[in-house]
């Protein structure tokens, strides 16, 4: 079962800059409270977000814990009853054995309000919701650990997700080397796994974190799929760095010599444009 812990925002922010998250619920800590509050998946975080955040204006995340992590740590899971009022078949679990670790979180993410009855999110001086910036960095940083586990493992070290307006992600890693398949960059499968569950080839409104700057390959697939925007953490140079050096093909699409790493041929054969006369002619195209 999936453990879910909903978490201010800036908290979060706070832990990943100390190591450890130490809040339990809202404003009280962990050492105030002896554990950490949780939900077991979306229904109890809805039903928990309903009953004691209807009046938060912070924007919030839900924290997706890892439970074998949690255990590495010397923290325990105990299911009780979430408030001494609540009927005991109504448990949630509790994690206790102190300060959660960053590793132990899975993943992060947003709240979206809407779709829980809460009202906006609180509005700064200028009277505009708080966003920006900080979902930047929020998002970044999920990006940097979708990378980071999967150079652990049989992937390249990068990592991406697609966020769509109105809150919803999508993530992807680099695949390239364990499906053999050279276009399987980490933004590419996050813009693969958006279309699919949106059902939809345009993303408009939606935007690409990735945790590298994007190669040539991939700004071109965040184009034709008309995300609003990219941003990355480390970029081009670190990645040389790190052995993954695409300067060559920036210098390609750049440079008007191209022969040297690979001919651009062009050929006018007979034909060439009936592709593109069959798709003039046919009624029923759908237009991208």
């Amino acid at each position: 079962m999936v453990i879910q812990h909903i978490a201010f925002r800036q908290d979060w922010h706070q832990a990943q800059r100390t190591g450890t998250y130490d809040r339990s619920t809202r404003g009280a800590s962990i050492e105030e409270v002896g554990f950490l509050h949780a939900s077991d998946g979306p229904e109890q975080v809805r039903a928990v977000l309903t009953r004691f955040y209807a009046d938060v204006g912070e924007p919030l995340v839900v924290l997706t814990l890892d439970e074998a992590a949690l255990a590495a740590a010397g923290l325990s899971v105990v299911r009780e009853p979430g408030d001494p009022a609540d009927p005991d078949s109504e448990r949630f679990p509790h994690v206790y054995g102190g300060p959660l670790p960053v590793a132990a979180v899975s993943r992060v993410d947003p709240v979206v309000r809407s779709e829980h009855g809460l009202g906006p999110a609180a509005a700064d001086g200028s009277g505009e919701a708080v966003a920006g910036a900080d979902d930047d960095a929020l998002h970044l940083s999920r990006a940097i650990a979708l990378a980071t586990a999967n150079a652990a493992t049989d992937g390249g070290p990068f990592g991406a997700l697609v966020v769509t307006a109105d809150g919803r992600a999508f993530e992807g890693a680099n695949r390239v080397t364990a499906t053999n398949d050279p276009t399987a960059h980490a933004e590419v499968t996050a813009i693969r796994a958006a279309c699919s569950g949106l059902d939809t080839f345009d993303l408009s409104g939606a935007v690409l974190y990735a945790s590298c700057e994007p190669c040539p390959m991939c700004l071109g697939a965040a184009l034709w799929a008309r995300v609003d925007r990219v941003v990355y953490a480390a970029d081009r140079h670190d990645a040389a760095a790190a052995g993954f050096d695409d300067a060559a093909f920036y210098d390609y699409l750049e440079s008007p010599d191209r022969d040297g790493l690979m001919p651009l041929v062009h050929r006018a054969v007979p034909g060439s444009t009936a592709p593109f006369e069959a798709w003039q002619e046919n009624a029923d195209r759908t237009e991208y």
